[in-house]
């Protein structure tokens, strides 16, 4: 059984959950004591020594950082009669999806997932900057799938899984999501994916 700490408000930790989900994987989730820090305790850092979350452990497999992970469970439970091609074997293929999991951990994070923390968790920052870089990131997503279903090549993959979250969650950062038509069709799509879970707050 795959152990895997987080939280339940993370987007970074519900997209484990929602790729593991597509998998059929069976896992536990391990809540992290957030207000004791329980992520910078001397046992958590063990396991993550960057102190953050989440981290999945199968067996003696220990991944930290939630592209990392993403990576992981389609390498290691992708069947090969899937559906969807979910981490490509080809360069060129496998370059495509990689790009977007740089835009979820840059652009993305730095944007949308920020203004969120800012307005709902009370975390300190620039919300105005934040939600002014967001607006970006969203119209520049949503021409992107203007012609695409997809993010990368032809298929869902865990590029779609790993830029999701923090997009649909921008409501919640006070970021309206209505205007941009082509980035909704997107989550109509993601959630007919059979095995789909959704998250509170989410669009």
């Amino acid at each position: 059984m795959i152990d895997l700490y987080g939280h339940e408000i993370s987007g970074n930790t519900y997209k484990a959950k929602l790729m593991m989900h597509i998998l059929g994987v069976e896992y536990n989730v391990i809540q992290i004591d957030i207000a004791n820090k329980q992520h910078k305790s001397e046992a958590y850092l063990k396991l993550n020594p960057r102190g953050e979350f989440p981290v999945l452990v199968d067996g003696e497999n220990i991944i930290w950082d939630s592209q990392a992970i993403l990576v992981y469970l389609a390498r290691q439970y992708q069947e090969s009669n899937s559906t969807y091609d979910w981490y490509p074997e080809s360069a060129a293929e496998m370059a495509q999806v990689t790009q977007w999991l740089t835009v979820a951990n840059n652009e993305i994070f730095n944007s949308l997932a920020k203004s969120r923390v800012i307005l709902k968790l009370g975390f300190e920052g620039d919300l105005l900057e934040c939600q002014k870089k967001g607006r970006q990131v969203l119209q520049w997503l949503n021409r992107h799938l203007e012609d695409k279903d997809w993010l990368a090549n032809n298929s869902a993959s865990i590029a779609d899984i790993s830029c999701y979250p923090y997009v649909a969650l921008s409501e919640e950062g006070g970021l309206n999501l209505k205007p941009y038509t082509n980035i909704l069709k997107w989550f109509g799509r993601i959630k007919a994916i059979q095995g789909y879970i959704p998250m509170q707050g989410m669009y």
